[in-house]
């Protein structure tokens, strides 16, 4: 009987887990507006499609990526900066991790929102290639109707 009692305790409390998670994850669908003084004004938009995570970078007018993979990690074909990548998405913990290759060069970004959901960190994290490792602030932006069309 004991046993039971410890299997139950186990399933809700990972289910709970899982719960926290979850919610942790629907956090950063979105619009995030960079919080960088100077240089670039990035602004990343990420859209659940079911299975799969839609999202958008661009800086200024210009769209950057634009790409919609699944959160499982199978390589999703597309192209950033006008060049060939090769992008697959997953999820550690509450973090949504890239991996991007584009050539030789590979980047890892990994997305977190804090808490109170309202700033998003994007880790840079240089695999290969000749970037520097950053983290960049981001803070969600709210769209009205009338600018979703």
């Amino acid at each position: 009987m004991n046993l039971y009692k410890v299997g139950f305790t186990l399933l809700i409390l990972g289910a709970c887990a899982f719960a926290d998670e979850y919610a942790d994850r629907v956090k950063l669908i979105g619009v995030w507006q960079s919080q960088a003084t100077g240089g670039k004004n990035g602004v990343w938009s990420i859209k659940d499609n079911g299975e799969n995570l839609h999202l958008v970078y661009t800086e200024g007018n210009e769209k950057v990526a634009d790409f919609e993979c699944n959160t499982v990690g199978k390589d999703c074909k597309t192209k950033v900066a006008g060049h060939d990548s090769t992008i697959s998405l997953y999820f550690n913990g509450s973090k949504l991790v890239e991996m991007e290759t584009r050539g030789s060069d590979i980047l890892k970004r990994r997305f977190g929102v804090a808490a109170q959901g309202d700033q998003m960190e994007v880790d840079l994290i240089p695999i290969s290639g000749a970037a520097k490792p950053e983290t960049q602030q981001y803070k969600r932006v709210q769209v009205t109707a009338a600018q979703s069309h």
